[in-house]
């Protein structure tokens, strides 16, 4: 990344905050001191972190994440990130791209097929390739010329996918977009558990929903998303919650029951593992 765009994204980005950039599908993140985000749920994406570190907690993983790797994160994930060192002098930077699953299938279908799609999981860590690096350049550079954006940004982003559908690890973001595959029939089952996330989860009637085989749901949901299915959901409902809290006046056992928690000490008790603070507390 050259050195000029992260001074540029430096004056232009809110200190501390994620936020929507002109340019579609475009996030920033910068840091100018230590902190942790607890529950966090990140949309499909792929993620660089310019500048600095950061780790991010999945389940009960940590991956440290810098400027020579890529996070590819091919369903929503409810996480942690915990960035241990960042200055005024020194602030960490991070860009995400949302997955544009539509962009993804046009630009598979004008490169040559493959006959055989590797199907092993290589978790969300990548070597970031160097070819790809002068299109996020070119990208970034954008917001500098805000006419432009319309036309060029889809441009320089279906070239950044066909970068990463040509790379070493292309094939897990084709199984994304490929019927049939493992990570596709996984995302075909969080999107159902974000839809009906106040309703009990039945393993076997969601493998089922995914035509997959109970055991064979549960290694993939876990190899994907680091989570049980049922761990996952759970995350999912206490996230939402917490937004639900921030944002309205209802009472909490309402929220609770929102989210599908028939009782409130048991959304209380688990709220507060998650988060370090009971509901009632967690209001401001």
């Amino acid at each position: 990344m050259q050195k000029t765009n992260i001074e540029q994204l430096l004056r232009l980005i809110p200190k501390n905050q994620t936020i929507e950039s002109d340019i579609p599908d475009l996030v920033f993140h910068c840091a100018d001191r230590p902190e942790k985000i607890i529950g966090y749920v990140l949309e499909p994406s792929i993620c660089i972190v310019l500048q600095g570190e950061r780790e991010v907690y999945l389940g009960t993983d940590c991956v440290k994440f810098d400027n020579t790797n890529l996070m590819f994160c091919p369903v929503d994930a409810p996480l942690n990130i915990h960035i241990k060192q960042a200055s005024l002098d020194n602030p960490v930077v991070v860009l995400s791209m949302k997955l544009n699953l539509l962009m993804i299938r046009d630009v598979l279908a004008k490169i040559p097929p493959k006959k055989h799609i590797d199907e092993g999981y290589f978790g969300i860590k990548w070597q970031l390739d160097d070819s790809i690096m002068p299109s996020f350049d070119r990208l970034i550079e954008l917001l500098n010329y805000p006419n432009d954006i319309e036309f060029l940004s889809p441009l320089i982003q279906q070239e950044i996918y066909y970068r990463l559908l040509s790379g070493k690890q292309g094939d897990k973001l084709r199984q994304l977009v490929t019927n049939g595959s493992h990570i596709h029939r996984i995302a075909q089952a969080v999107d159902w558990l974000k839809a009906h996330l106040d309703e009990p989860l039945v393993i076997a009637d969601l493998a089922s929903r995914c035509g997959m085989s109970v055991s064979g749901f549960h290694q993939h949901f876990k190899k994907i998303t680091q989570l049980s299915p049922l761990q996952y959901q759970k995350n999912l409902r206490l996230m939402e919650a917490r937004r639900l809290i921030k944002i309205n006046d209802a009472q909490i056992s309402y929220i609770a029951l929102q989210v599908g928690y028939e009782s409130p000490s048991q959304f209380s008790r688990e709220y507060k593992r998650l988060f370090g603070i009971s509901p009632n507390n967690d209001l401001d």
